[in-house]
Formats: C-alpha cells, structure tokens, sequence
C-alpha cells in the first residue's frame, strides 16, 4: 500500500513541517537520503517518508528493522542559522510529540519516554529517534530520523534486546502513517518554535511529564561504565540526572538506560 498523501495533508495544520515532503518507495536509510539530498528543501520540517527501509539504523548503528508501509519510516530536516543551544532536549523534541500524540488519542495508554528518545507504550518500544549533525552552506543542519510501528512489529522481533509493540498493539488507535505523521509533526512544530524561543525549562518539564517515575532505579551502561541509581529526572541539556548509592548526584548525556534490579 502506497502513501495517501490526502491523507496526510488533511490531517496537517503547520505553517511549515511537512510542507515539503518527499515519498519513497524503498531506500537504504531515509536519513542517509535526506543528508544526500539537502540542496532539494528549503524548510526547516522538510520531510522524507519510505515505504521501506533496506538498511535503517538506531542509536549506537543498531538495525532498525520495519516490515514494509507498517511502519512510519522519516526524516525530518531542521535547519538552524548557528551551533545548536542544548541539542540534547533538540534531539528529545519528537519523543514528546509523539506521546503527546499518542495519549491524545488513547488516553489509557501507558506511554513513557525511556531516556533519551525512545517512546514505550506498555514496556514495548514503539518508536525511536536517530539525531545526525551536519552543515548545509551557513546553515547548522540536523537530521532527525524517527521509526514508528504503527500496524505491525518487525519479523526479528525476538532478537531484540528490548520487545517492539506497535500502536495497533498496544492502543485502542487505530492509526495509518500518514495520519500518525500529520499528528506527530504538529506537535513537533510547536515544540520546535518553543525551542527556538529559549523555552528550555517548558521542554524539559513536558519530557519529564512522560518519562520515568522519580526514585525508579536505573541503570546507563556504556563500554565498561556502568552508572546505577536513582532517577532525579533530565537536566537542562536533556542529560540524565542519577543519585548513586554514595548520594552523588551523576550527570551522563550519553550512553544505554535499562531498569535496575
């Protein structure tokens, strides 16, 4: 099944996101697509949609697999006039969007961001963010990649170390792509214009709003570190704030977070 694209269009109210819009059938990566192909938008929310992706990535060049037009594969590109201030809540934006979206249309479901982009529903991982830096002429370029199981979950399901659900799942939605990307890039839009007014804390606080409960025991992981402690919520630039158990309050702004024993 092809992209509706009076679908998508009638559910978009942005000034911009998603005004330019390219649709693919298959490529390797819309991401990798995307950073090929800047010269082609103009708009900061410019979006490439696939089908199907051939070799899409997560965090840390994990395989991001989808089984084809089930799931909602983009890039969407965000250009900047300098360095951007505080990319860690930048790159957290979409997170928020989405389950902003999510409980808007189900508010039962049992929505929570796992630090520092995925979106769970249920303990299942229903989307994630990849985030790429570059430069376009003057302009700061980022490239933000989202996944999104909208009707179905990947065949490699049970090879994954945390279990994929998918909003057909896990929510009393009964979502399509383009109604799930309209939603998502409204959202995303008005994030966006709050981030390029400053409003740092307001960001910081909506992220909170669905991530972890305070006090939950996590543990980030990265090459032979290992950090456990209590969750005291994200800083200012979207790093993880833990208290380990000598009472030092830990900042990491990289790295793996599961739940701790």
């Amino acid at each position: 099944m092809s992209w509706n694209g009076k679908q998508f269009y009638w559910h978009l109210t942005t000034r911009r996101f998603g005004r330019e819009f390219r649709f693919l059938e298959e490529t390797d990566s819309t991401n990798r697509w995307l950073r090929d192909n800047i010269s082609e938008f103009h708009l900061s929310g410019s979006v490439v949609v696939a089908g199907h992706q051939t070799s899409g990535r997560g965090r840390y060049s994990r395989v991001w697999d989808d089984r084809a037009n089930q799931a909602l594969l983009c890039s969407v590109l965000l250009k900047l006039k300098g360095l951007p201030e505080r990319p860690g809540l930048l790159s957290m934006l979409p997170a928020i969007a989405l389950a902003r979206v999510v409980v808007g249309h189900d508010s039962t479901a049992a929505v929570r961001l796992k630090w520092p982009n995925d979106v769970l529903i249920g303990g299942k991982k229903v989307a994630g963010v990849l985030a790429e830096a570059t430069k376009h002429g003057d302009d700061h370029v980022i490239i933000v990649g989202v996944g999104v199981n909208v009707n179905g979950v990947p065949e490699t399901a049970g090879q994954k170390s945390t279990v994929p659900g998918s909003l057909l799942q896990e929510t009393s939605w009964k979502a399509d792509r383009e109604s799930v990307l309209a939603a998502l890039l409204n959202e995303w839009e008005e994030l966006f214009d709050m981030y390029l007014e400053g409003e740092y804390e307001a960001l910081r606080m909506a992220w909170e709003e669905h991530g972890p409960d305070r006090g939950a025991v996590l543990v980030r992981s990265e090459g032979n570190e290992r950090i456990e402690g209590e969750y005291c919520g994200i800083g200012s630039n979207g790093q993880l704030l833990l208290r380990d158990a000598s009472g030092v309050l830990r900042e990491t702004y990289s790295g793996d977070v599961t739940v701790g024993l």
